[in-house]
């Protein structure tokens, strides 16, 4: 059952994967060496829900699964934006303790929708198919008859997970990208860390990517949804490795004895 949506799930599922093995074990070195970096944790925790919500893409084209598709619509329209945010939020605002009040609030989020969405949600499992496009069956659609058919997710009311869902992904996003451009801005003003201002160019483009698909699913074109997906995991992926990798060779500089 190779179809483009399929395809791209399957790559969108492979390298957030990688991603999140990643930025945790870069994380969980950092801690072991006692230098707490609370936003690479967050990151990691972002790209894991970007993981599980590819995956159960890949399992809902292949079976219909109501455990699936709550962590598909819980990671995907919740979570995975709103933790990468809550990453650069840590990042760049150090002062204080806002950073951490944010990140209190997201968790009371996921703690309050998740348990909604896995066990309250009523989901119209007649609605799915196999070969499922999750973008055009999850809520109501028209066919190709022009009869309007009830989504899997026709019984939500909007008072319950799909009122906190342009609030999450919205803050999320401006976060996400938001940072990387305004710390691209200041590699880019001080003539430093080309590859650093690079690889925050690309964050805040693999940052729009998915964010662009879901504007387009709300305008009612959900063509761009998988591929936007895709190049968001890789741009991010890509982004994440530049801009580390200069810190890296920074920090290498900064300890490599002088040559006298």
């Amino acid at each position: 059952m190779l179809s483009l949506p399929f395809i791209l799930s399957v790559i969108s599922t492979v390298t957030s994967g990688l991603f999140a093995a990643l930025v945790l074990r870069r994380w969980w070195q950092k801690r072991r060496d006692g230098h707490p970096a609370p936003h690479l944790l967050a990151w990691g925790i972002g790209m894991v829900m970007y993981f599980v919500g590819t995956l159960a893409q890949v399992v809902l084209t292949l079976t219909w699964s109501p455990l699936f598709f709550a962590f598909w619509y819980w990671c995907g329209a919740l979570m995975t934006a709103a933790w990468l945010g809550q990453g650069t939020v840590y990042l760049l605002w150090r002062r204080g303790n806002v950073a951490r009040n944010l990140q209190m609030a997201l968790i009371l989020v996921g703690v309050m929708t998740l348990p909604w969405t896995l066990f309250l949600t009523e989901f119209n499992e007649a609605a799915w198919k196999p070969g499922a496009d999750m973008t055009q069956l999850y809520r109501d659609h028209v066919d190709e008859n022009g009869v309007v058919q009830p989504g899997i997710m026709a019984g939500e009311s909007r008072g319950t997970v799909r009122f906190f869902s342009p609030i999450m992904n919205v803050w999320g996003t401006i976060a996400l990208v938001g940072g990387a451009i305004y710390s691209a801005y200041l590699f880019r003003r001080k003539q430093i860390l080309r590859n650093r201002m690079i690889g925050n160019w690309l964050i805040a483009l693999g940052g729009l990517m998915p964010a662009l698909g879901g504007a387009l699913i709300r305008l009612g074109d959900p063509s761009f949804k998988y591929t936007g997906e895709m190049l968001g995991a890789v741009l991010l992926f890509a982004g994440f490795l530049l801009a580390t990798q200069a810190a890296d060779e920074l920090r290498e500089q900064r300890r490599a004895p002088a040559v006298s």
